[in-house]
């Protein structure tokens, strides 16, 4: 009984190291970002943005956060120490070094955001001042533009991606460039960047009380299943009176913080408070 008792405690030491150990941290967080990158990759997809181009963004941010965590855990920054923190390649990190003239931190993201091949053929196209109908084959075609930007994608299999997002039609042996591509619309523009923000603050409250555990943000959501239509329109209607009624007194409550703060060294701080709400009527999954 005593061999048997020991064994058991033994085996409850080692599920607990388990569940304590970096691997398992790791692992259960990857599984839980892949969960929101489903849906985040779903719109890239949906935008003309693949994997390559996806990628190779992510590589400055990696890096980024590597420096800050460095700096956190006040660690010498190396490309070793660097590499192992990101998970780049030595190269990648010395590369990011030395284009920043021995800065560590890269101030600004966007030279290191990559264009679609899609992408990069309609900029061409509009640079290179062509016609905004081009015939699909011959000299100064379609086909020969792609080319210039690409000998590894089919013309056509470039041509079906730009048909996809609307960015061209084609129509009786030409293609066409469409106004979208001349005037990107502001008003679309202006919702991704106020959508981008809202997410990354509401990701950054649920991470900070994931990991810090303490002075927790507000972070909280209802969830109800097995409903009828009726009853999701109902709960619709609810939240959005509740959510008026809400956002009147808050916003007119920031509006006096934000009057009475004005010129004060110390008002350098932001506050963002949202809602949202979701049904499964359009879920594709």
């Amino acid at each position: 009984m005593a061999k048997f008792a020991s064994t058991e405690l033994f085996d409850f030491e080692v599920k607990e190291l388990e569940l304590k150990s970096p691997a398992n941290d790791a692992t259960s967080t990857l599984e839980s970002v892949m969960g929101i990158m489903q849906e985040l990759t779903s719109w890239l997809v949906k935008s003309g943005v693949g994997y390559t181009e996806f990628s190779t963004a992510l590589k400055p941010l990696f890096y980024n956060e590597a420096i800050r965590e460095s700096d956190y855990i006040k660690q010498k920054k190396t490309d070793s120490s660097l590499s192992l923190l990101s998970g780049l390649h030595r190269r990648d990190v010395s590369a990011y070094r030395q284009e920043n003239n021995g800065h560590y931190l890269i101030d600004t993201l966007e030279a290191y955001t990559p264009m679609s091949i899609a992408a990069r053929v309609v900029s061409a196209w509009i640079k290179s001042n062509l016609a905004h109908k081009l015939p699909i084959t011959g000299i100064d075609s379609f086909e020969a533009l792609v080319k210039t930007i690409s000998t590894e994608k089919h013309p056509r299999s470039v041509l079906s991606e730009l048909k996809r997002l609307g960015m061209v039609i084609e129509d009786d042996e030409h293609i066409s460039l469409q106004s979208t591509c001349f005037k990107p619309r502001p008003d679309l523009i202006q919702s991704k960047k106020i959508f981008s923000a809202n997410i990354a603050d509401h990701l950054s409250a649920g991470i900070h009380n994931l990991i810090q555990k303490d002075d927790a943000f507000l972070e909280q959501a209802i969830f109800a299943e097995s409903l009828s239509q009726k009853s999701i329109d109902q709960l619709k209607v609810l939240s959005e009176q509740l959510w008026g009624e809400m956002s009147e007194k808050i916003l007119s409550s920031a509006i006096e913080c934000s009057q009475k703060d004005f010129g004060k060294e110390s008002a350098t701080q932001r506050f963002r408070v949202g809602i949202f709400s979701y049904d499964d009527k359009y879920n594709k999954f």
